[in-house]
């Protein structure tokens, strides 16, 4: 799936790719019906809470292999159910826009799937 976010100019585009794939990867556990809740209430999770988490994912035979390049990679039992690219950056002006601070913004796009999208389930 690709989907378009609008940011800010001086928006934390790192931030906002986090809080994007974790709310990826926070989706794909809850439709397979892993327990999560217990330990993922918001995006910050203490020691201790990742530690029960990476215990609940190899319970669960699941590898989440996040890259240095901003992809995700998610395994069930060593077979890939979803994938989060890096996403791309668009500057954009808003020529209609009378404030100068947001005459600029950024389109971020976003491209990722899963075996649970739609498309993918026939």
């Amino acid at each position: 799936m690709k989907s378009t976010i609008l940011l800010n100019s001086n928006e934390n585009t790192k931030l906002v790719e986090e809080e994007e794939k974790a709310r990826f990867v926070k989706s794909i556990l809850q439709i397979m019906g892993v327990p999560i809740e217990d330990v993922w209430q918001d995006n910050e999770m203490s020691v201790e809470e990742k530690i029960r988490f990476r215990g609940i994912l190899s319970a669960y035979s699941i590898k989440i292999i996040d890259d240095s390049d901003g992809q995700l990679q998610f395994y069930v039992e060593n077979e890939l159910v979803g994938e989060w690219k890096k996403p791309e950056y668009v500057m954009k002006r808003d020529l209609e826009e009378v404030d100068p601070s947001r005459k600029l913004y950024l389109e971020m796009h976003v491209d990722y799937w899963s075996i649970f999208d739609e498309e993918n389930i026939k």
